[in-house]
Parts: C-alpha cells; structure tokens; sequence
C-alpha cells in the first residue's frame, strides 16, 4: 500500500483543493492508498477567543474594503468551483484550528481522517462553521459517526497536541513552508496544486522503488 501525506490548514482554501484533488488521484490510481492527514496550522496564533469573518480579517490584512476583498476572492472561489466545491465567503469565519487538528488525530485511530478532514473543510468554506468552537465541532464529529462524548474529552484535555506540533517540526525539517503539500511513500514531494497526472506519474516513480 502507497501513503500519501497530506500536509494542511482548514482555513487554507487552496488545501480544500488539494483535498479533492487527492480523492481524485486516490480514485483514478491503481494502487491502493492510504491517507495520512499532516497538520500545518498557518496562523498557530490566531485568537482562541473570537472568531471573526474570514473577509474583514483578509480587508485588514491587505488595506482593502470588505467588498474589495470580496472581489479578490472572486477567482479562488470559481477555482474551487472547478472541484465540485462551494466557497461562501459572505458567513466564512477565521479562526484557531487547533482543536480542529487534534481531533483529526484522533479520529485517525478510527481510520476517519479522510472523513473528518472533508467534514471540517466543508464546514469552513461552505457552511461558515466556526472550527474553534466546541459544539460546532461535535456536531461535525457526529456527522461524521463518530462519539461525540470520546472527541469531548479530547477537547476537554491536551489530547493529540503534542502530535500537532510534531507535524510543523516534521514539515520544517523536510522543508516544508507552504500547503497544500503532498509527500508520497515518504519520498517524493508535490507542493501546490498540480495536475492529476503529475501525482499518477509520482505513483508509478513510488511503487518501481
């Protein structure tokens, strides 16, 4: 079996891309793969308090109005159309990710990765969940047949930190500063969105080795 690491944000829109640009490659590939969700939280520093729309974080960022930006993210919104993907920046909320990332660790001891990591980026970018907040993630949890009383108690400690922050260490270390990225078997990187054909090609490099 081929792994696939899949190094990201939730709040990355071009890492829900690269989410179903995978389910796409894993579809059309011969070989069998695993999926292992890597975290890579872009702002570790984000309030865990508020979580305020993704727009007038984008405006404050880059000095423009709210309605500038929504022109902006006009182009990423029609790319992402492309994927079957529905981005409504009018409700999206920026927000920590932390707690969202810690339980995508945990439910990848159920084999749920892949599920839960569609499930937050749906939330995010098409129902404007907001991924610090307890309740909303349980109900993702749920949505996703998983226990919602076991990912309380994962919120509720330190639970799958540490493993967090391995996976920014490890991605320093391999040089990774950027998601989405994609290492294959361990050996070969893919950085960015690339054409399915690119991961297909990297497939058949992997399984010769």
């Amino acid at each position: 079996m081929m792994k696939v690491q899949f190094y990201a944000d939730f709040t990355c829109p071009f890492s829900y891309i690269g989410k179903r640009l995978l389910d796409q490659v894993i579809e059309q590939s011969d070989e069998e793969i695993e999926f292992e969700f890597k975290s890579f939280q872009l702002t570790p520093e984000a309030s865990t308090e508020v979580a305020i729309p993704t727009v007038e974080m984008l405006a404050k960022k880059f000095n423009k109005t709210k309605a500038e930006m929504l022109l902006r993210t006009a182009q990423i919104k029609n790319e992402a159309n492309q994927f079957g993907l529905d981005y409504n920046y009018e409700i999206m909320k920026a927000s920590n990710t932390l707690k969202a990332h810690r339980l995508t660790k945990w439910a990848a001891s159920f084999g749920k990765a892949r599920d839960i990591t569609e499930a937050f980026f749906y939330g995010l970018f098409t129902e404007g969940a907001n991924l610090n907040n307890e309740q909303e993630l349980l109900q993702i949890v749920d949505s996703v047949g998983l226990n919602k009383e076991e990912a309380k108690k994962i919120l509720d400690s330190d639970a799958f930190t540490k493993e967090v922050d391995s996976d920014r260490r490890d991605a320093n270390t391999k040089g990774i500063h950027s998601v989405p990225t994609f290492i294959v078997d361990g050996q070969y990187i893919i950085q960015g969105l690339q054409p399915v054909n690119v991961f297909l090609q990297t497939f058949k490099k992997a399984a010769i080795k």
